[in-house]
């Protein structure tokens, strides 16, 4: 069969290639006349070969050029309309200062009415089955076990009578699921459901989730009815009324670029504020700005008991509430108990050739006069392995393995929950829990289910921690910091906090934010320390001497002075604050003016 010219193939007809040129010379000859065609300024009309011939109405090209004529000014204009409308906004947001966002928002929602009369009347309907129901009425008598349900008349009364109060209670007593179910509970029996919106921030998303799906539980309802959470990227929201939100303060954050007054709220619920983050001093200091134009928003700051006269002096001395008690009792352990249990020997030779003199030195000062006050406590051998400067901490994966075979071996049942910096820790631990080197370890390899949590982890792996574990089997869970708060994982019985974790840090001179590990707060080892009673007494082993905890700070150092404020600052922008020094300068711990000026700045030289 006849095929036809080669050469005429692609080009047809009238552009046939030269004759004689043969392999990558006939590629490169293709390639320039492509680039001739395209460099070209004659316009190539499209032709359609068809097997037959098809003839055009006179007029039909020349119509559908004007459409497409057409159509092109049209997207122009569009366009350009779209152009200015952001170019105005956009001015508009930087030219408005927060107060007259406020104004403005203000006027927007100056005839706003949330009350529903028909909808209180059917809220409380509801409310009397719910209370008539067999499940919920069970439940209710486990939640009266609570500390905090103990004073929950007085609580919604001192709610009613201020704008602001600080509740102060130890881990572990119910403040974060049950004040805000108080408050919706008590306004739907007084006839004003439909007014309750009730907002709880958390500081993670663990916890907001967490939080939000054990109150659903405790209302015999599933998630996404009265009770909903939203994180970033992620979210169950409630119903619009008589409804309680767990947020993280990020997510609130966001929510005031839209609505600076937060209309939608009734009752804002700040919780874990002692963790000092940016996000939560910088919704604080806000938050003076807003209350004066919002006096019907309650806000109550929950806080565990450390420096609390710190956030009463800076709402203007508001009334503090504290909540006694704990569920359950749980015993402490430090780093001598441990070595007289486990009889664990470290390896000295390769802490001499990893411990920097200077390190060796400080650890030396520090341990020698404790040795010398418990000689009499201890064995010889003990007081020896505390002199050893890598014993304390997790500098030794070997030795948390060591002990966490120990509970198994010697401890009834229950869950271990292991506190340590990283995860670079995370995944050693891991590993050696996986491939055990002691007889001892293989014998419990099998029974072991393992399980990581950090930050980076997705929100539905996060979730397989709270599984309970079969019958034979003991789940570890190795952490960092965020199992610290508001994470009731109900299996837990041993906590092991190696006493150390990762902070951001600044330096003004460089201007460099680093990561850096160091040793936690006293208000840290009381959270942790609570992971392990919530639902049952527990056991805390604490991987680091008495010695070493007397040298802890009593607080974290405020995350907004060890850290870049350039985002802050973006972000303030956004909320119309076009003076941040006078924004900072309200804040319970301002940042170094030095600092602000350099992001300050960083941000002018590139804009």
């Amino acid at each position: 069969m006849h095929r036809g010219n080669k050469s005429q193939g692609r080009s047809g007809k009238n552009c046939s290639r030269p004759p004689g040129l043969k392999g990558r010379d006939i590629g490169m000859y293709y390639r320039n006349l492509a680039r001739q065609r395209k460099n070209s300024d004659t316009k190539y009309e499209p032709k359609i070969n068809l097997s037959c011939d098809v003839s055009v109405p006179p007029g039909v090209i020349e119509r559908v050029n004007e459409y497409m004529d057409q159509f092109k000014v049209a997207r122009e204009a569009r366009n350009k309309h779209l152009d200015e409308d952001f170019q105005q906004k956009f001015h508009h947001m930087l030219s408005m200062n927060f107060d007259g966002f406020i104004e403005e928002t203000k006027k927007q929602n100056q005839d706003l009415n949330l009350k529903n009369r028909s909808l209180d009347a059917h809220l409380l309907d509801k409310q009397k089955e719910l209370f008539q129901n067999v499940d919920f009425r069970a439940r209710y008598e486990d939640r009266m076990k609570l500390p905090t349900m103990g004073h929950a008349a007085e609580i919604i009364n001192a709610v009613d009578k201020n704008q602001v109060l600080l509740i102060v209670g130890s881990t572990g007593c119910g403040k974060t699921t049950q004040v805000p179910q108080l408050l919706l509970d008590d306004c739907i029996a007084k006839g004003i459901g439909s007014t309750c919106r009730i907002v709880c921030t958390q500081p993670r998303r663990i916890s907001a989730i967490t939080v939000a799906e054990r109150v659903s539980y405790e209302r015999v309802e599933t998630i996404g009815h009265s009770v909903g959470y939203q994180i970033r990227l992620e979210s169950r929201k409630p119903r619009e009324r008589a409804s309680i939100t767990y947020c993280t303060t990020g997510v609130l954050l966001q929510q005031l670029q839209s609505d600076p007054l937060l209309r939608s709220v009734s009752v804002l619920l700040l919780d874990e504020i002692h963790e000092r983050s940016i996000e939560t001093d910088l919704l604080m200091a806000l938050l003076k700005i807003i209350l004066p134009h919002r006096p019907t928003l309650k806000v109550i700051l929950m806080s565990a008991t450390v420096r609390e006269e710190d956030f009463c002096n800076y709402f203007n001395r508001c009334p503090m509430f504290r909540i006694e008690g704990v569920m359950h009792p749980v015993e402490v352990f430090y780093l001598e108990d441990v070595l007289a249990m486990t009889g664990y020997q470290f390896d000295c030779r390769s802490n001499k050739r990893s411990r920097p003199r200077l390190d060796q030195s400080d650890h030396r000062i520090m341990i020698e006069p404790y040795i010398r006050q418990v000689r009499d406590k201890y064995d010889s051998k003990v007081l020896e392995q505390l002199r050893v400067p890598h014993s304390e901490g997790c500098e030794d994966i070997e030795f948390i393995a060591s002990l966490i075979y120990y509970i198994c071996n010697n401890k009834s049942d229950g869950a271990i929950l292991v506190f340590v910096p990283g995860f670079s820790k995370i995944s050693q631990l891991h590993n050696t829990l996986k491939n055990p080197r002691s007889p001892l370890g293989q014998r419990w390899r099998n029974h072991l289910l393992i399980f990581p949590l950090h930050a980076m982890l997705p929100s539905v792996e996060q979730q397989s921690v709270f599984r309970p574990a079969p019958k034979g089997k003991r789940k570890v869970i190795i952490s960092t910091i965020i199992a610290e708060t508001s994470v009731t994982i109900d299996d837990v019985v041993y906590v092991i906090n190696t006493g150390r974790t990762k902070v951001t840090d600044y330096d003004i001179e460089t201007n460099i934010q680093s990561l850096e590990e160091c040793w936690v707060t006293h208000a840290n080892t009381q959270q942790r320390k609570g992971r392990a009673g919530r639902v049952q007494p527990g056991v805390c082993y604490n991987l680091f001497s008495r010695a070493r905890e007397a040298l802890m700070s009593e607080v974290p150092t405020p995350e907004i002075l060890r850290c870049k404020l350039e985002a802050i600052i973006l972000s303030l922008k956004v909320l119309h604050i076009d003076d941040p020094y006078a924004l900072f300068e309200t804040m319970i711990d301002p940042p170094v003016q030095r600092t602000v000026s350099t992001a300050i700045n960083l941000l002018k030289r590139s804009a």
